[in-house]
């Protein structure tokens, strides 16, 4: 068994061996079978979509081409394709969204929005979660300086960032349900690792990081504050 699956496995001299070997090349046989199928199955219907589509498009029409059945109707019209399910609730939509950039968006079967693709303005990537209620809880975007995640609550208001900073390091914050800066993670403009964590107040109490000045050249410290924020106590790891 070792030499055949080194070598490859063969199935001719599989079939005429122990019975788990046959067990699992019939097993592939069938996931390949299974596959095939699948592709060529897609293939057809994106095929027979699109010349039946295309083949539409020499006439012009004022209305859209609908297509309904027991799951639901498609309406492919001028610039969008929208899938409607069974009970009337858009599901699915594809069209020229603002800007004139590609915007895809996908519904619950109550018709809530609960994810959208699409650009900004310029031209950057977003994609957006949603949930059953239609509350945006996840995005991802692209931007000049990089790509981030923002996370919110169930009153939409922030509650993380990870990504890129505007200094082009990379970054991690945290808020409270208020969304007031609680924690920060990240890449100081030294590209040193640093961490402050902020009290209810939005005052910086704690400060983990490295130190520069006169004496210290990245060497570790910690800083304590108090409830205001002014400087505590603090400790260098400079010996």
């Amino acid at each position: 068994m070792r030499r055949a699956y080194k070598k490859g496995i063969n199935l001719n001299r599989l079939k005429t061996g122990c019975s788990p070997c046959m067990k699992e090349a019939k097993l592939m046989e069938q996931k390949m079978k299974q596959y095939f199928t699948g592709f060529i199955t897609a293939t057809c219907l994106i095929t027979s979509l699109f010349l039946f589509v295309g083949a539409k498009s020499n006439n012009k029409f004022s209305e859209p081409l609908i297509i309904s059945g027991e799951n639901g109707t498609t309406r492919i019209g001028d610039g969008y394709i929208e899938v409607d399910g069974p009970s009337g609730k858009k599901l699915f939509e594809v069209k020229v969204g603002p800007f004139n950039h590609g915007l895809m968006t996908i519904f619950n079967k109550n018709g809530k929005n609960i994810f959208s693709f699409n650009s900004s303005e310029n031209g950057d990537g977003k994609f957006e979660l949603y949930n059953m209620n239609g509350d945006k809880v996840v995005d991802l975007k692209s931007s000049s300086i990089g790509g981030f995640i923002r996370t919110y609550n169930s009153t939409v208001n922030q509650t993380a960032y990870f990504g890129t900073l505007s200094n082009n390091k990379g970054g991690a914050m945290f808020y409270n349900e208020k969304f007031d800066l609680t924690t920060f993670i990240g890449t100081s403009v030294q590209s040193d690792g640093r961490l402050a964590l902020f009290n209810n107040k939005g005052n910086n109490v704690i400060r983990i990081g490295s130190l520069y000045n006169n004496d210290h050249i990245a060497d570790g410290y910690i800083s304590v504050h108090d409830r205001f924020g002014d400087y505590g106590w603090r400790v260098s790891g400079k010996k």
